[in-house]
């Protein structure tokens, strides 16, 4: 098919898929993200990332198109983007539309202890940890550790013994929190997840540009990121930093060659082209 008429449209993953997942470091996909920008091309960064962590990034990137957080703890608009339109219930706040799906940390963090009371087992969340130990534990400076501790809808579980996972995930489902794996740790949220905030974005791109002008686009590398990647027109996987690919059922999906930002720099040559 020729899409070459259409408006093209690019979600991205950050950990793993823009960014190296050890060391955070663009390696040239911060260029290709604002060569995009410049053709009129939107990117949407949908990440387990905090919005504090993700405006920093966007920052860098240039970028002033809407974003996902949380993994779809939130979608984030800014002012007047969408502005011809109604937008899905929201508040207001700092230059943004915020739409709020998932549920509030603090109720996340009530219920993990209840659930860390009953079971007698050891973790530990970003709130568990001074910023100095999140800063050694993840392999960051301060100030990134700080970004990532300012979690909304969410927590995220830096330290567990690995033998315990199963039953973490049990008590959570049981419990009505929802484990989402991403690339290095786990995220437990309020049955959010990434495909929700997506289907929000993507109905009112398809408003803004009509439907059938439209391509969705996503790059993913983890489980975390498979609901946004179902909804894509061209779901698209970068090599994870064992040389593998997420396993998943999507029959259309593009397994591109690369780990992480290789993955996502030859991702772009096919997106360009398309």
């Amino acid at each position: 098919m020729n899409y070459s008429t259409l408006q093209k449209i690019v979600f991205s993953d950050i950990d793993g898929t823009l960014i190296d997942i050890h060391n955070g470091k663009f390696e040239g996909t911060d260029l290709l993200v604002k060569k995009l920008a410049k053709m009129g091309i939107p990117v949407i960064l949908c990440s387990a990332k905090t919005r504090d962590e993700q405006e920093y990034i966007r920052n860098k990137l240039e970028l002033s198109d809407p974003f996902i957080i949380e993994n779809g703890g939130a979608v984030v608009i800014p002012d007047g983007y969408f502005d011809e339109f109604e937008i899905a219930p929201h508040t207001r706040n700092n230059g943004y539309h915020l739409i709020e799906i998932g549920g509030r940390s603090s109720e996340i963090r009530k219920r993990l202890a209840r659930i860390r009371e009953e079971l007698q087992i050891k973790f530990k969340g970003t709130t568990d940890m001074a910023l100095e130990e999140i800063s050694k534990k993840v392999q960051i400076p301060m100030p990134f550790a700080k970004r990532m501790s300012m979690r909304e809808y969410g927590e995220t579980i830096l330290e567990i013994d690995p033998s315990d996972l199963r039953m973490l995930a049990k008590f959570c489902r049981e419990n009505g929190l929802k484990i989402i794996h991403g690339g290095r740790f786990i995220d437990i949220t309020l049955g959010n997840d990434k495909g929700k905030a997506t289907r929000v974005l993507i109905d009112l791109f398809k408003r803004k540009y009509q439907s059938e002008r439209t391509i969705f686009i996503g790059l993913g590398d983890s489980e975390n990121d498979l609901p946004m990647l179902k909804l894509m027109d061209v779901p698209m996987l970068v090599q994870r930093a064992d040389g593998s690919w997420c396993n998943t059922k999507l029959k259309n999906v593009i397994r591109a060659s690369g780990i992480g930002p290789r993955g996502w720099k030859n991702s772009f040559n096919f997106i360009i082209k398309l």
